[in-house]
């Protein structure tokens, strides 16, 4: 190649490297631009539920039109700095890490915390059907609910380019704490392994409302034996009777040499002394000693509610 054909090539070859670097120059610049991000710092208010223990809170932020934008989870419940896109929204808030409670739904308005599917008889280690109350024969079976705090806030508006700024959200309790208490009961000391549930109450809980949602479901309980004639067991709920339905609730026992009762406390569920902690007392019990393992079928359970006086609280 003759030495005026290469300082052409060098110079073709140079204009085309400028006007490629001159194009990536030009792109980063586009992709770079970040001035429609603000920081904002969210703050947690625990005022309304100081003695509150969550491991970790969760914002989720709503345009106004109700679609989802964002979801941010904080590690520490003061909550933190996060990056959103400058523009007007609501917000949802509640504690996360829960291993019974799920999330759901894409929408402000339908957005839910739900919780799972649970075996009625788990608590005492049992797959197979047990008989239910017939109001409630056909109702999901699910998990109670860790003791849950949540809020909502909005609309607010986050101006492109604004500095320092906050937002300070305030959870509330949003779970009812029930405390079950059976007393006087027979045979505790010998009976089988067994087990509670507990009828009518909410699945899940909405927060842009404020209020207990979904359908009605059964709650299968781990019934503690405080001494030799007590069992108790206490959990949260999101509520009773969701959407306003008057319901029945009723507490069974299940034990595992296939004995069951059932108890109706609807009057004590619906009209508590303490509607923070509703308290259901049953007085008398007997149990079956133990007779061994329980059986998988259905059919020869044992109704004892009839032969048994039980007064109520």
């Amino acid at each position: 190649m003759s030495g005026g054909m290469f300082r052409r090539s060098v110079r073709v070859w140079f204009a085309a490297f400028v006007a490629i670097a001159a194009a990536s120059c030009s792109h980063k610049d586009l992709c770079y631009d970040h001035s429609h991000i603000v920081e904002l710092n969210v703050i947690f208010d625990w005022s309304e539920a100081p003695d509150a223990t969550p491991r970790t809170m969760v914002l989720q932020l709503f345009e106004l039109d109700g679609s989802h934008y964002n979801r941010y989870e904080f590690g520490s419940t003061k909550g933190g700095i996060i990056r959103v896109r400058a523009g007007a929204y609501r917000m949802l808030f509640h504690n996360g890490d829960m291993e019974n409670v799920v999330e759901s739904g894409s929408r402000y308005e339908e957005y839910e915390v739900m919780t799972v599917d649970r075996e009625l008889l788990a608590p005492i280690g049992r797959a197979s059907e047990a008989p239910r109350p017939g109001d409630a024969e056909k109702q999901p079976v699910r998990f109670a609910p860790e003791p849950m705090w949540a809020g909502n806030s909005g609309p607010v508006e986050f101006a492109r380019g604004a500095k320092d700024l906050s937002v300070t959200l305030v959870p509330r309790p949003v779970t009812t704490t029930y405390t079950v208490e059976i007393r006087n009961v027979e045979n505790l000391q010998t009976a089988p392994d067994l087990g509670g549930a507990l009828t009518g109450l909410a699945a899940s809980y909405r927060p842009c409302c404020g209020v207990p949602s979904g359908e009605s479901v059964t709650v299968p309980l781990d019934m503690r034996r405080a001494d030799d004639r007590t069992l108790t067991t206490t959990f949260s709920v999101f509520g009773h009777c969701p959407a306003g339905r008057e319901e029945i609730h009723t507490f069974s026992i299940y034990t595992a040499n296939k004995w069951y009762y059932h108890f109706d406390v609807t009057d004590q569920i619906h009209d508590p002394a303490d509607p923070g902690h509703v308290r259901i007392v049953i007085d008398g019990l007997k149990l079956p000693s133990s007779t061994g393992g329980m059986d998988s079928s259905v059919s020869d359970w044992t109704d004892n509610e009839i032969e048994t006086d039980i007064e109520m609280n």
